[in-house]
């Protein structure tokens, strides 16, 4: 096991211009976790029957503006929508890194949990991957530090003191 630096990915440019994704894991047409450097405003692309869970990593936040109102995702912060919604990003504060998720709810239940704080947090079997917001933390003989990732960790997380871990986690549906 190893720590995941996510700015070391490929990227891959959007289509509008606004931004880059970097791909981390996933099963296609089913889920997939990414990172994207949001740095203009601008649609997001619709991701039909899919559900997204997009949390701020980097930056001050941003406003999803929907038709009926505006969504507020601040760092640190899950925010849940449907990847069907029509949204126009808005960086009131300049530009954001955002931890995705994006998932097929028909297929598979996801999942993105927020740790906070000195504390062991334990395995799960269902997380696919980890990514270290703030702080510093170890898992058995690795350390990590903001910005890093583990996938599929296996063993429990030690994390420091102000660290902040966001645990992502895909389940089948029965």
């Amino acid at each position: 096991m190893r720590p995941l630096d996510p700015h070391a990915l490929p990227p891959v440019p959007w289509k509008n211009g606004g931004g880059v994704t970097r791909e981390i894991a996933g099963v296609p047409g089913r889920w997939r976790v990414s990172l994207a450097e949001v740095s203009a405003e601008g649609p997001f692309s619709l991701f039909p029957r899919q559900m997204r869970i997009l949390t701020v990593v980097h930056g001050s936040g941003m406003e999803l503006h929907t038709e009926e109102q505006v969504l507020k995702a601040r760092s640190g912060a899950p925010l849940s929508f449907s990847g069907d919604l029509p949204v126009i990003g808005k960086l009131p504060n300049g530009p954001v890194h955002n931890l995705n998720l994006i998932f097929d709810p028909r297929q598979v239940s996801g999942a993105l949990a927020a740790h906070a704080g000195t504390r062991t947090v334990p395995a799960d079997p269902d997380e696919v991957s980890l990514y270290l917001l703030q702080g510093t933390a170890r898992c058995e003989n690795v350390s990590l530090s903001a910005g890093q990732m583990l996938l599929k960790r296996k063993m429990p997380l030690d994390l420091g003191l102000e660290a902040v871990a966001l645990c992502v986690s895909i389940s089948r549906r029965s």
